[in-house]
């Protein structure tokens, strides 16, 4: 008998009927009964709603109306939440398949740890890999030099959740990394050394807009000013220690994937993600 703890997926919408469909597909072709997905659309009005209807059958809640912002839309989702494991999912990126009882699967075993990230792929509109994120593991006082972990595959439970009241609806370009922190203090980290899901890279993604070559919005350089005011030190802005975290964690990430004991843990999370079991008891 196997107990699935249920996972809760918010997805927030705006626009974006080019991609949605294939985000949705991605979350709801997981093979896990014990998922909860819900999708909060802002008031979109290219054909994003007849896309999400036409999956309604799947979806615990949804709604469309005008919202605040991307943090404020999220945090709308997790209160309709009754999962013991969370993660949001924007609606341009996709989680790769079997990834569900993967973290189900680290979340039984590891009750200490609240917080569970994996490897990122980059696609592009078409669907192609463009480039890859790897991250070693880290310990909590390595974060104040260095902390860049992939969004999409970042799940986390519904305790340390609450423990930090959500997203900052304030922040519309840094809400993940200021989430981050914030949970940082109730709990270590666990990487997992998987791809977990995939970020797509497009002319109008947030991240491209704000945060790519131009740096071009003001509100988004006002943000990044105020993490690090927030939470770096300000001689940590310098180039060169950058560099030298940079390589200090690329080193790290060659040996882990070199060890023995993240080859054999890669090839537990392969036969967990691709092997079909009958499930005979659900956690409700």
């Amino acid at each position: 008998m196997k107990l699935y703890p249920k996972i809760t997926i918010v997805t927030p919408s705006f626009n974006q009927a080019e991609f949605l469909e294939r985000t949705i597909l991605s979350v709801i072709n997981q093979d896990y009964l014990n998922l909860e997905y819900i999708i909060v659309d802002g008031g979109s009005t290219d054909g994003s709603i007849d896309i999400i209807k036409k999956y309604e059958s799947h979806l615990a809640y949804w709604i469309s109306e005008s919202d605040n912002g991307q943090s404020h839309a999220i945090n709308k989702g997790f209160k309709k939440a009754t999962g013991d494991i969370y993660n949001w999912l924007n609606s341009d990126d996709i989680l790769y398949p079997g990834v569900l009882k993967i973290i189900a699967d680290y979340y039984q075993r590891t009750p200490q740890i609240h917080v569970y990230f994996g490897d990122r792929i980059i696609i592009n509109c078409k669907d192609d890999i463009i480039g890859i994120n790897e991250g070693p593991s880290f310990k909590n006082w390595e974060s104040k030099y260095y902390l860049k972990i992939p969004q999409e595959a970042t799940f986390f439970t519904r305790d340390i959740w609450e423990k930090v009241d959500g997203l900052d609806e304030e922040l519309h370009y840094t809400m993940d990394v200021d989430l981050w922190r914030r949970f940082l203090k109730h709990s270590r980290f666990k990487h997992i050394p998987y791809f977990i899901g995939a970020y797509r890279e497009h002319d109008l993604s947030k991240s491209v807009l704000n945060f790519g070559a131009n740096k071009k919005f003001d509100n988004a350089k006002y943000e990044r000013s105020l993490y690090k005011e927030r939470y770096a030190y300000k001689w940590m802005s310098s180039p060169r220690l950058k560099r030298l975290f940079f390589m200090m964690n690329q080193m790290r990430l060659a040996y882990e994937k070199s060890s023995k004991k993240v080859r054999l843990e890669k090839e537990r999370i392969h036969t967990i993600a691709h092997k079909v079991e009958k499930i005979t008891e659900v956690v409700s």
